[in-house]
């Protein structure tokens, strides 16, 4: 195994990290009346937070921050995600 973990060292390997905020469900007819404007309500509160997901597993709990002072989005980091 050591062999291994020479030839490949983690600290070079790149994951993509996904940022969920919320889920909705709707028929294919409502989806297909979907206009401008229109708003989808979500599964959970703005006070909720934010779930940080590698592939479909949740791995921490995170709430948005404004960063850098242009209006661009952030997460800070709350904790690991629940058992």
């Amino acid at each position: 195994m050591e062999l291994a973990q020479s030839l490949i060292p983690t600290e070079q390997i790149q994951v993509e990290i996904a940022i969920r905020i919320g889920r909705t469900r709707m028929s294919v007819a409502d989806l297909a009346r979907l206009q401008a404007e229109d708003v989808l309500p979500l599964d959970q509160d703005a006070a909720d937070g934010v779930e940080i997901c590698i592939g479909d597993k949740v791995v921490a709990r995170g709430e948005l921050v404004e960063h850098g002072g242009e209006g661009r989005l952030a997460v800070r980091i709350l904790g690991p995600a629940a058992p």
